[in-house]
């Protein structure tokens, strides 16, 4: 049967059945995915006929201050202890990588972001999660089917998570509300400013909405230099946004034999676009993460940012904002491909939880997975002031909490959108070699020192040795199953 169904119909399937079939004997008691999950740890304790247990993960720091609450609470229900061993988000992947080797069983969970995934399942650290979930009965069906197929490898099940890390783009509505300029802006462009379609006119307005400090600007006078745009240009971020602008071309990155299409007329633009648009940023922006991207916003420095959904609330309550209440969120932008406007977003990040081949208790762990991430329990944890997870299940948009926590509705709404169409970073075994590869010479094309055109094709030729370096047959089989996920929706080159 699952043969004639085909890769495609497979996680269809999977998908429709939650996690797969399991007797109606073996599936855990509970009116929701959380109160299963704490029934099935308290099973598995009395099982084995303790009342405590201790666990260990290995979490971001980013969560330092908002995750203890939740593990506190997890144990007040069940028992079960959880202790984490904090790490910057660019340390844990050769934390992982040097677990798969020692095989200490020094952790039981893994915390880190989605694009890990492949990595650690083809380095034997992680587990399969299916027979777990088959009798615990999560609910996937709301989630956005891009990012839904992240949390497989191969047609498997290894991770859960609570964070669409969806781009977004933020305009300020204070500047596009300004008479004069709407009239000037539609005398030159031809309509009104406002939420771009499309890249090219993202970067005209990128182009209209920026002076320097003492000038007149449309009736009122800039306290500071205003900068059209920011977008993320630092190494080790900027290649990130490139894969969501790329996609927009509705074109994949490989074709079904691994062949780069990126050096493509499709790849070359993205490139151009990219850099064409660095000019109205801050110079320093080639050397800013998210610390100094948000501040450099909030602070009314810019008109233009394209990064994490968070960025709103923070512009609208961080302390030292200077433009909260004056945010427009928008859809991101797209570009038009034969005819149709197609926008996609990307998932730079995205929070996930992977549970350790080397735990020696992995079905304990895999409960608090299925617990912290439920539609409950993770709509909690959107809302929390404290914590970084964002939006991405369409009932977070009818969450007040969640609305309070942005300080806008609309907001909510639109970054559920751009969840709708996100797409994942390479979900492949080496993607950090793919991005290194990638980042490196976009950096050369931001710096002026090569061309578009050469930084794809040098980034092709790379991208072919490193399919070739970890075995083109096993990246061709994992690709398919990529695509005919649905990961990249109907983009077109397989």
């Amino acid at each position: 049967m699952m043969r004639r169904l085909g890769i495609a119909g497979m996680i269809a399937t999977l998908v429709l059945l939650a996690v797969g079939p399991a007797r109606a004997a073996d599936v855990v008691p509970g009116a929701t995915v959380e109160e299963r999950a704490v029934n099935g740890a308290k099973a598995y304790l009395k099982k084995l006929g303790v009342e405590k247990l201790d666990l260990t993960m290995m979490m971001v720091s980013l969560f330092a201050k908002a995750q203890p609450k939740y593990l506190d609470e997890w144990e007040k229900l069940t028992g079960i202890r959880i202790k984490t061993i904090e790490y910057g988000y660019t340390e844990i992947p050769a934390k992982i990588m040097a677990d798969a080797v020692a095989k200490t069983g020094q952790y039981d969970i893994y915390n880190h972001q989605m694009y890990m995934l492949p990595d650690a399942v083809e380095a034997g650290v992680v587990i399969p999660l299916d027979d777990f979930a088959a009798r615990g009965q999560p609910y996937f069906d709301d989630i956005p089917k891009t990012l839904r197929s992240e949390m497989y490898y191969k047609g498997k099940l290894y991770t859960f998570f609570t964070d669409g890390d969806q781009t977004v783009l933020a305009l300020r509505k204070d500047l596009v509300e300004l008479p004069q300029a709407r009239a000037a802006f539609k005398a030159k462009f031809g309509r009104e400013p406002g939420c771009p379609d499309t890249w090219k006119q993202w970067e005209e307005l990128a182009s209209f909405f920026n002076g320097k400090k003492g000038q007149n600007f449309y009736g009122i006078t800039l306290e500071k230099d205003l900068y059209g745009a920011q977008e993320y240009r630092a190494r080790e971020f900027g290649y990130r946004w490139w894969q969501g602008r790329f996609s927009s071309k509705n074109k994949l990155m490989f074709d079904r034999n691994m062949k780069p299409l990126i050096d493509g007329p499709e790849g070359i633009e993205t490139t151009r676009e990219m850099v064409s648009l660095t000019k109205y940023m801050p110079q320093d922006v080639f050397g800013w993460g998210t610390p100094q991207n948000y501040p450099f916003f909030a602070q009314g420095n810019s008109f233009s940012i394209s990064t994490f959904p968070s960025i709103v609330g923070y512009a609208n309550k961080a302390q030292g904002t200077v433009i909260s209440g004056k945010i427009l969120p928008c859809v991101v932008p797209g570009s038009v491909v034969k005819g149709k406007l197609v926008r996609r977003s990307v998932q730079p990040a995205g929070t996930n939880y992977m549970v350790s081949k080397y735990s020696k208790h992995p079905e304990a762990a895999y409960w608090f997975l299925q617990w912290f991430t439920g539609p409950e329990m993770g709509n909690r944890a959107v809302a929390d002031p404290d914590g970084f997870w964002d939006p991405f299940r369409p009932s977070q948009g009818k969450d007040p909490k969640i609305a309070e926590k942005y300080g806008s509705k609309d907001f909510v709404t639109i970054t559920l959108e751009n969840a709708r169409i996100a797409v994942p970073m390479i979900p492949l075994q080496g993607n950090r070699e793919y991005f290194d590869a990638l980042d490196v010479n976009l950096q050369e094309a931001f710096h002026g020192r090569i061309a578009p055109e050469e930084a794809m094709k040098r980034t092709a030729r790379q991208w072919e040795k490193i399919t070739d370096d970890i075995g083109r047959k096993r990246q061709i089989e994992a690709w398919k199953y990529v695509v005919e996920s649905g990961a990249y929706l109907d983009a077109e080159g397989f």
